[in-house]
């Protein structure tokens, strides 16, 4: 589908801007596949059925687009970025929910909702101290709860020109301890129900 197509175009623009391999983005969908799939299983009143998965998983890669906007000389900083530069990289969440409405034609409500959320609220925190807004709870969207912290896996088990990467367990240990923020109870649980999965995902090539 045509929608599809724009997704994939997307994404493969924001990889090749931010120096990242296209595995980024495949792992992302398989952590988000994963951690929904649990969720439908084992915590029905979440509610989640097959179809949102579906589009949540198919959806996820544009997280990060907002980046399109974001100077190069900050996407690819070898150091900390120092707080108005920080500043500006947080803004790539309100660039990208912003893009994610100039897509024409872009299928139905639901994926128009899910794109907008996952863009806008994925680095939000169960506690409220992420950002751009400082929702708390189940006031931040469960698409962006999910895309969010399979991001968070992601970002800490590869080496980016900042950091090394971390190995699994260290990484699983670090969000146990909420040293990337607070995560919403029941996801942390079926992140822990699926670890192993992550694990081989990572180790894949």
């Amino acid at each position: 589908e045509q929608y599809w197509k724009t997704i994939d175009l997307m994404s493969s623009l924001l990889e090749h801007r931010s120096q990242e391999s296209g595995q980024h983005v495949h792992n992302i969908k398989r952590y988000t596949r994963c951690l929904l799939e649990c969720m439908a299983q084992h915590m029905p009143e979440l509610q989640v059925n097959k179809t949102e998965i579906e589009e949540i998983v198919n959806l996820s890669p544009l997280h990060d687009i907002g980046k399109i906007g974001i100077p190069d000389n900050i996407l690819s900083k070898p150091g900390k970025l120092n707080p108005e530069e920080f500043e500006l990289m947080k803004s790539h969440t309100i660039i990208g929910a912003d893009i994610t409405r100039l897509i024409p034609n872009f299928g139905n409500d639901m994926k128009k909702v899910y794109s907008y959320n996952i863009c806008r609220y994925h680095h939000e925190r169960y506690d409220g101290k992420g950002y751009p807004d400082g929702l708390t709870g189940n006031h931040i969207p469960l698409c962006a709860q999910v895309v969010g912290l399979a991001d968070v896996y992601e970002a800490l088990t590869s080496q980016r020109v900042y950091k090394d990467a971390y190995s699994h367990q260290e990484a699983i240990q670090m969000i146990l301890r909420g040293e990337c923020g607070k995560f919403n109870p029941k996801l942390i649980e079926c992140l822990m129900m699926v670890s192993d999965q992550f694990e081989a995902i990572k180790q894949q090539k």
